[in-house]
This record gives C-alpha cells, sequence and structure tokens, in this order.
C-alpha cells in the first residue's frame, strides 16, 4: 500500500470519525455568566421556532440558527440584566411575576395533583396526546330514540344501512333521514376532529375504519348511527408532549366537565371550612326578598330597573369578607347590572349567592393552600414563571438603557425633517400641512428612528460587554446526529 492510499483511508477515518462523535455537550455560545449548548440550542430551535417538527428543524437554514442562537443569548443577557437591576422589586412587575407564578403552581401543579388525578390518569393523558396525531373528517346519520321509541329506531337505522349497501349515497341519506338537522343538511359532516374530542361509540368506530369506509349500525346515548369517515390526516400542527401537555389536560378537564366541575366545587367548599370563611345566610335571603319585592313593583313599568331601588343601606348588607375581599349586595347588585335587564340571571335563593361569592375568593382560597403545600417554593414552577416574564423584564431594560436616553429632537431638528419630507405633508389641492399641525408627528417619527438606531447600538455594546462568543462553524454542525441517522 503506498503512502498517498494511507494518507488517504486516514482522511477518510477522521472524517467517519468527526461525523459520528457526538457534539450536543459541546459549547455554541458563551458569554460572562453563562453558555449554551448545542444540545440546549436544538432543543430551543425545535420547540419555539418548528413546534417540535425534528425535520424542519433539520432543514433549517443557516441563518434562521445564527438568528435564534442570537435570540437565546440575547433572552439570557435579558434575564442577568434584570436581576442585577432589581427589576423584580419594581412593584408592577412583581405582582406581575407573582401572578403568574400562582398560575403555575395551581394550574400545573395542585390542580393536576388534587383534582385531575381522581378523574383520569397519567396514562389517558399520554394517550391522548398520540390520539392527537391525527384528524378525522367523520359523517353520521343519527335515528333519534327520543322521537322514535327504540325499536321502530333500530328498524329505521337498518333499513338506511340497507340502502347504504345497495349503493345509495351516504349524503343524500343523510339529508333525507338523519334526525340531526344540523349535520344532516351538509351530508352528515361533523369537521374535522381528534377522536378523543368524539362520544366513546364514535371513537371506537373511527379508530378501526380506513378512509371511504362507513359503519355498521351502532347505539350511543342519543340514538341509533352509521357513520362515514370520510378522510383523515396528519396532525402538522402537534408539538412535543411537554409543550401540548397543559391543552390536553385542559380538554380532558372539558369532556369530564361535569365530573371535574363537581370535584373543584367540593374543594373549593372544603377549602372555606378550612379557612372558616363565614356567610351571612340571613342578609343573603333578606336580599332575594327585597329583589323579588322590587321586581314586583317594577313589573308595569319597562323603564324601571328593579335593581335601582335598593337604599344605599341596603346595598351595604354584607353577605361575605375574605383577605380583603368584600361581597355585599352592592356588588352582586353591579353583576347583575352588567346584563340587559331582560337577560339578567334569576337569583332563585340562597345557592344563587353563595355560588357568586366561591368564583369571587376561589383563586384566594387556592393561592393560600398552593402556598402551604409548598408548590410556589417549587423550581419549576418559578422557573415557568420567570421565562413568561421575558417581555416584562425586556421592556424595563430597553426603558433604562435606551428609551430614557433619547431626548426630545430640537426646533432645529423638527424644521429641518419638515423641509427635507415635504411631500409627505402636501394635501390633495397642492398646499402642503402647517408646520405646527404636524409638528407632534414628526417628533415620533424622528424619535422613532433614534430608538431604532439607538436599540441596535445598546444590543451590539452589551453583546460586547457580556463578550459574547459564538462558535459558527460548530452552529453548521448542529442537528448532525439526525443527518447521520437519515444516512
Amino acid at each position: 500500500m503506498n503512502k498517498f492510499t494511507i494518507f488517504l483511508l486516514t482522511a477518510l477515518l477522521i472524517i467517519t470519525s468527526c461525523k459520528q462523535k457526538d457534539i450536543s455537550n459541546l459549547i455554541l455560545a458563551e458569554f460572562k455568566g453563562g453558555k449554551i449548548a448545542v444540545a440546549d440550542f436544538e432543543r430551543s430551535i425545535i420547540e419555539t421556532k418548528y413546534n417540535g417538527d425534528l425535520e424542519k428543524a433539520y432543514l433549517s437554514s443557516f441563518e434562521d440558527r445564527r438568528s435564534h442562537l442570537r435570540d437565546m443569548v440575547y433572552r439570557e443577557l435579558i434575564y442577568d440584566l434584570a436581576e442585577k437591576n432589581s427589576i423584580d422589586t419594581i412593584k408592577t412587575v412583581k405582582e406581575e411575576f407573582t401572578k403568574k407564578l400562582y398560575s403555575q403552581a395551581i394550574v400545573n401543579g395542585f390542580v393536576i395533583d388534587s383534582i385531575s388525578s381522581k378523574i383520569y390518569s397519567n396514562d389517558e393523558v399520554r394517550k391522548t396526546f398520540e390520539q392527537k396525531k391525527i384528524k378525522y373528517f367523520p359523517k353520521h346519520i343519527l335515528i333519534d330514540i327520543s322521537k322514535h321509541k327504540d325499536a321502530p329506531a333500530k328498524a329505521k337505522i337498518d333499513s338506511v344501512y340497507l340502502k347504504l349497501k345497495n349503493g345509495e349515497k351516504f349524503e343524500d341519506l343523510a339529508k333525507t333521514y338523519s334526525d340531526d338537522i344540523k349535520t344532516g343538511v351538509s351530508g352528515g359532516e361533523l369537521g374535522w376532529v381528534f377522536c378523543y374530542e368524539m362520544v366513546k361509540e364514535f371513537e371506537d368506530q373511527v379508530l378501526k375504519m380506513k378512509d371511504g369506509e362507513y359503519s355498521e349500525p351502532f347505539k350511543s346515548q342519543y340514538g341509533y348511527h352509521i357513520l362515514y369517515l370520510s378522510s383523515s390526516k396528519k396532525n402538522e400542527a402537534l408539538k412535543s408532549f411537554e409543550k401540548e401537555e397543559a391543552a390536553i389536560r385542559n380538554d380532558l378537564n372539558k369532556k369530564y366537565s361535569v365530573k371535574f366541575n363537581e370535584t373543584v366545587l367540593k374543594l373549593i367548599e372544603d377549602l372555606m371550612v378550612r379557612y372558616e370563611v363565614k356567610i351571612d345566610s340571613a342578609n343573603i335571603k333578606q336580599f332575594i326578598k327585597q329583589t323579588k319585592n322590587y321586581e314586583e313593583k317594577a313589573k308595569n313599568d319597562d323603564k324601571a330597573d328593579p335593581l335601582d331601588h335598593f337604599t344605599d343601606l341596603e346595598k351595604k348588607a354584607l353577605f361575605s369578607e375574605y383577605d380583603g375581599i368584600r361581597i355585599d349586595a352592592n356588588k352582586v347588585i353591579a353583576a347583575l347590572k352588567t346584563f340587559p335587564k331582560d337577560k339578567r340571571p334569576e337569583l332563585d335563593g340562597y345557592n344563587d349567592i353563595r355560588m357568586f361569592i366561591i368564583e369571587k375568593i376561589r383563586n384566594n382560597l387556592l393561592e393560600r393552600r398552593v402556598d402551604e403545600l409548598g408548590y410556589t417554593k417549587k423550581k419549576t414552577f418559578i422557573e415557568a414563571a420567570k421565562s413568561s416574564m421575558y417581555g416584562s423584564y425586556r421592556e424595563k431594560i430597553i426603558q433604562k438603557y435606551v428609551k430614557s436616553n433619547i431626548a426630545e429632537p430640537s426646533e432645529e431638528e423638527l424644521k429641518k425633517y419638515y423641509e427635507e419630507n415635504m411631500e409627505v405633508f402636501k394635501n390633495d389641492d397642492g398646499s402642503y400641512k402647517e408646520f405646527i399641525k404636524v409638528k407632534a408627528s414628526i417628533s415620533n417619527s424622528i424619535k422613532g428612528k433614534k430608538f431604532t438606531t439607538s436599540l441596535k447600538e445598546w444590543e451590539n455594546g452589551t453583546f460586547n460587554d457580556y463578550g459574547v462568543r459564538i462558535n459558527y462553524s460548530l452552529l453548521e454542525d448542529t442537528f448532525q446526529k439526525v443527518g447521520d441517522d437519515k444516512k
């Protein structure tokens, strides 16, 4: 073997070795106080830019990758500057963060552990995610058992099924025979749906059907059906499980809404007992009695509003008070007045006011409970709340370092802009708008241009101050493992 051949083989081995080397832990970007590894970058661009689509991320251009990496670095610098400038201590920012932290702790912690887990399992959440990968376009024919009784309804669906088997068009049969008038007029169309969004009987049928097939007659709580699967397609918008989980749980909460709402109400009632929330039933009953009396008085006067008859003293009647929230007659009256007089919900009794009170104090009860249970101390929820604060942090930082340093344009600048852009201020008749009338808009235009320039300069300066270093050659090699797997 000659030296040239040995050289080629050695080079080939080196190239192959480099291609197979795991680069996921190598550093793509480094700056004072932080760094971003290849794995961090790949995970971020897949999730935030391409909605979990690995294929699109793999095929992304170098410019898209460069832009996303700079955005990641910029985001980290904003968080660091926010911490150094104690942005979290600003009252409005602090309140916003607290609100988001409680939201994370309640929705993604307490509700899952104390409510959802009693209604559906984590396995069902995973199963639902798998079902979100395919969307279906079913059509159906319904013979309503409440309209026809069971035996006649069964006989009718069987006769429709026979017509279908004999070659009659499904859509025509739906228009003619379906008791679901709303869908029948469109040939039984139910629209694009996920199988878990349908009643269990429909879900079971769809999952064993192919496009263009129709089912045998089957029964649900509504009556007898024939289902036709017009089409199905891959859900291209599906993100990763982590990104979809909250929406899936929300869908399942709706699917089991009756049980979910019952469980929530029971939990809130238990918390009201735990925290000794008092409700003045005597005042509530008196308020309902007064409401009915005033409604009777105003019955023959279309213009009169019975709620206007309550005196100032009557409006002060206290129903309940908790954690600084006062619920009195005036608050209930104000809520009722948000509805047109003829569409207001009727107050049938004590329980209607009680539910209004629960709605008003529910969040405070839940916030107190998640504090007690330590959910607001969990790193996962703190980081999620902090991540959602990026927009507010950036706004405050830019206000401090950029906007506050932009001076008002001088009179000379304003006039110069006016003279150089006269055509912009030309009227339809050929005359020009007076300088004094466009002075404010000119000022805004000049400040807008100054802001754009100043922001760019500040961003570049901040990157320099933090000593940002980006390995662009390594950036070109990202998603190397995906490429190797394709070979």
